[in-house]
């Protein structure tokens, strides 16, 4: 399968132009806010992510500030922007973790959720969804998981390790590299740090879109070469074919 791949930025990616990388983008997840303050670099990162496809938000979640402001200050942050997805950032970093950080989280995601109908994913690793939250309820089962997990030898075309009570393929987005396993690659991706980090759906672009409904994208342009062309217009097809196929399943 050839999985979407995708990027995720915020202001220490400093800059971002697809047009300049090398490597497979097909969506783009910026940070747009943490606690109450926007990302300082969101007006030079929306600039190149606005041009990616599949456009994903996310806020990073901060323990000693009540969770409603952080989620009303990040809707507001978004609205007028054209994103189709959201994301809530659960992590230890600068936070007291336990049962009311938990809480926090879990009324972020259906606060947002609720207030603006788009799907909102929950990002974690596998330590902190057992440790931090599994103790205290098991909602997390109810949102799509976007799950950071890395192994040495990163790849594309691996599978995370999941929490526990997480069943085998119940993940949406896997980050598979970073800094930490995968330095240096920044450039290929369009950025002007030294490293990004990386990210694959589970499924391809068309059943991304799908799963976003999003519908088809538009055909794209001929290319020069005619094999080229021929290829370009059969993943057109099956894009349409996946999108159709959503909506008569009705999930579309």
């Amino acid at each position: 399968m050839n999985r979407a791949h995708g990027v995720d930025l915020s202001h220490w990616d400093i800059a971002f132009d697809p047009a300049k990388a090398t490597g497979q983008i097909d969506f783009a997840i910026m940070k747009v806010s943490d606690a109450t303050f926007r990302d300082k670099k969101f007006a030079e990162i929306w600039s190149g992510v606005q041009k990616v496809p599949i456009r994903g938000a996310y806020h990073y979640l901060r323990s000693a500030i009540d969770w409603k402001g952080q989620a009303d200050f990040f809707i507001s942050t978004v609205s007028g922007f054209d994103f189709h997805f959201f994301a809530l950032d659960f992590e230890g970093t600068n936070n007291t973790m336990g049962a009311p950080f938990a809480d926090m989280a879990r009324n972020w995601i259906e606060y947002v959720t609720t207030k603006t109908g788009k799907l909102v994913l929950l990002y974690t690793n596998p330590a902190h969804y057992d440790g931090d939250l599994s103790p205290y309820g098991n909602w997390m089962k109810d949102y799509p998981l976007w799950l950071a997990q890395y192994w040495n030898n990163p790849s594309p075309d691996k599978n995370p390790g999941l929490p526990k009570n997480r069943k085998s393929g119940d993940w949406i987005i896997y980050q598979y590299a970073t800094e930490i396993n995968y330095p240096g690659h920044a450039k290929e991706y369009g950025t002007s740090a030294n490293s990004v980090d990386l990210n694959v759906f589970n499924g391809t672009v068309a059943d991304m879109r799908a799963w976003l409904k999003l519908g088809a994208p538009p055909p794209p342009p001929p290319p020069d070469d005619k094999k080229a062309a021929q290829i370009a217009m059969i993943d057109w097809m099956i894009a349409q074919l996946a999108a159709k196929k959503a909506e008569l399943s009705g999930e579309g």
